[in-house]
């Protein structure tokens, strides 16, 4: 029996999906959620129109609950984003939503592929939180 990699999972639902904290609903539209360390509580991520760009919000608040050694959807592009260990939930959802979209819109949204393409960049850009009153968060290059 092969072993599975932690990001992979098995399931004969046609909810699941290969994703860590991804899943489908039944109208088709993919959905992402995370639970808070040592918490029962959850952080909606949003509902996005694939299961990329919802692992990437995934990912994003993973790396701004856990840190940059967490276990990724995407080892290869992991997020990083400034100051993101010290977000409040309602900061950490905007991040994730702002840049699992943003990825789709500049080009860069195929990330399953093995190569290492620039296009990808736009999703490993830095996002840095200048206010928690603006909820502004500018892109650094």
């Amino acid at each position: 029996m092969k072993p599975t990699s932690p990001v992979e999972h098995v399931s004969n639902s046609g909810s699941s999906s290969k994703y860590k904290g991804v899943r489908k609903r039944k109208w088709g539209q993919w959905v992402s959620e995370i639970r808070l360390p040592n918490s029962r509580e959850r952080i909606w991520l949003g509902s996005y129109d694939s299961a990329e760009k919802a692992a990437k919000a995934f990912d994003v608040a993973l790396y701004c609950l856990r840190g940059p050694e967490a276990n990724f959807n995407f080892p290869k592009n992991p997020p990083e984003v400034v100051g993101g260990r010290s977000f409040s939930p309602s900061e950490i959802r905007a991040v994730a939503a702002r840049l699992a979209n943003q990825v789709d819109d500049q080009g860069g949204a195929d990330n399953n592929n093995d190569n290492n393409d620039s296009s990808n960049d736009n999703y490993a850009r830095k996002e840095q939180c200048t206010s928690s009153t603006s909820g502004a968060v500018p892109l650094q290059a």
